[in-house]
């Protein structure tokens, strides 16, 4: 079985974030994944409006380099990429501007969106279900030809870890119906986004411990990246301390053939997890 690939990077002194952030994309192919005709959704983790210092939200320079990097390196034109995400539906746009996602729009020609005042296409069925068999979602994300998802490293009261597949909840309305069964659902919500080309890159310049909506800074200066989001969030958990068996939406993910939740048949480049390993609080 060929292995998964994560890239692992703490980043250095001399290093720039969008630089860290270029250095581990710079190890996955892909050139192979995206290609200049295709409709990229970027989701960010903007659940509400505050400070991205505090690590709660998606730190705007790990996102400017992905999108830096998709058109200046990918040649990929801005106008085929749609950044934003869908929080608490009071504060997404604040928080969009906040972190100067307008700006960087300007800059680069990509397009801005909150998910929750896009076009919701409504019971959209779920191949399989284990437990959710039919959600509200946004048209952008359903239409999307391809899915980076870039989510901040923290810690979930409910899912134990909250990082590259969970993060897709943006996307759906109401979000509540997850909250019963929730690892089952988180995986059953990525079957609809896994047979798009995809890339997961977790923003870990500062994590958060604690609590997902409003927990405390933890410095770590980490990039996590990789096209296999179970391969990337399982290693992602277990640099903050948390394995699969307490993380079970990546088994019910492994089970239903969406990726791999065996370290041992993952392939880090970079830095190892012992390396880099800090225990997170819940």
């Amino acid at each position: 079985m060929k292995k998964s690939i994560v890239v692992v990077h703490k980043r250095q002194k001399n290093e720039s974030y969008q630089e860290a952030v270029q250095w581990a994309l710079n190890k996955l192919d892909l050139n192979q994944i995206f290609n200049q005709n295709q409709k990229i959704l970027v989701d960010l983790n903007l659940l509400f409006n505050e400070s991205y210092l505090l690590g709660n939200i998606t730190d705007p320079r790990t996102c400017e380099g992905v999108v830096d990097y998709l058109i200046n390196k990918l040649k990929i034109v801005g106008k085929n990429i749609w950044v934003g995400d869908g929080g608490y539906s009071s504060e997404t746009w604040a928080a969009i501007i906040s972190i100067g996602l307008p700006q960087m729009a300007e800059k680069y020609g990509f397009n801005v969106i909150d998910l929750n005042k896009d076009f919701i296409v409504r019971d959209v069925s779920i191949p399989k279900p284990l437990s959710l068999k039919k959600v509200n979602i946004s048209r952008t994300a359903l239409e999307a030809d391809a899915i980076i998802s870039i989510p901040s490293l923290k810690t979930h009261s409910i899912a134990v870890t909250t990082l590259s597949i969970k993060n897709l909840m943006g996307a759906i309305n109401p979000k509540g119906i997850m909250h019963s069964e929730l690892h089952k659902r988180i995986a059953d919500l990525f079957t609809l986004f896994y047979n798009k080309p995809k890339l997961a890159v977790i923003d870990g310049f500062i994590g958060s411990e604690g609590r997902e909506d409003g927990g405390n800074p933890v410095e770590m200066d980490l990039v996590i990246a990789g096209t296999d989001f179970v391969a990337v969030d399982t290693v992602g958990s277990a640099i903050i301390g948390y394995s699969v068996n307490e993380c079970k939406y990546l088994k019910y993910c492994s089970e239903k053939g969406l990726g791999n939740c065996n370290l041992d048949e993952i392939e880090i480049i970079g830095d190892s997890i012992q390396s880099v390993y800090r225990k997170f609080r819940r």
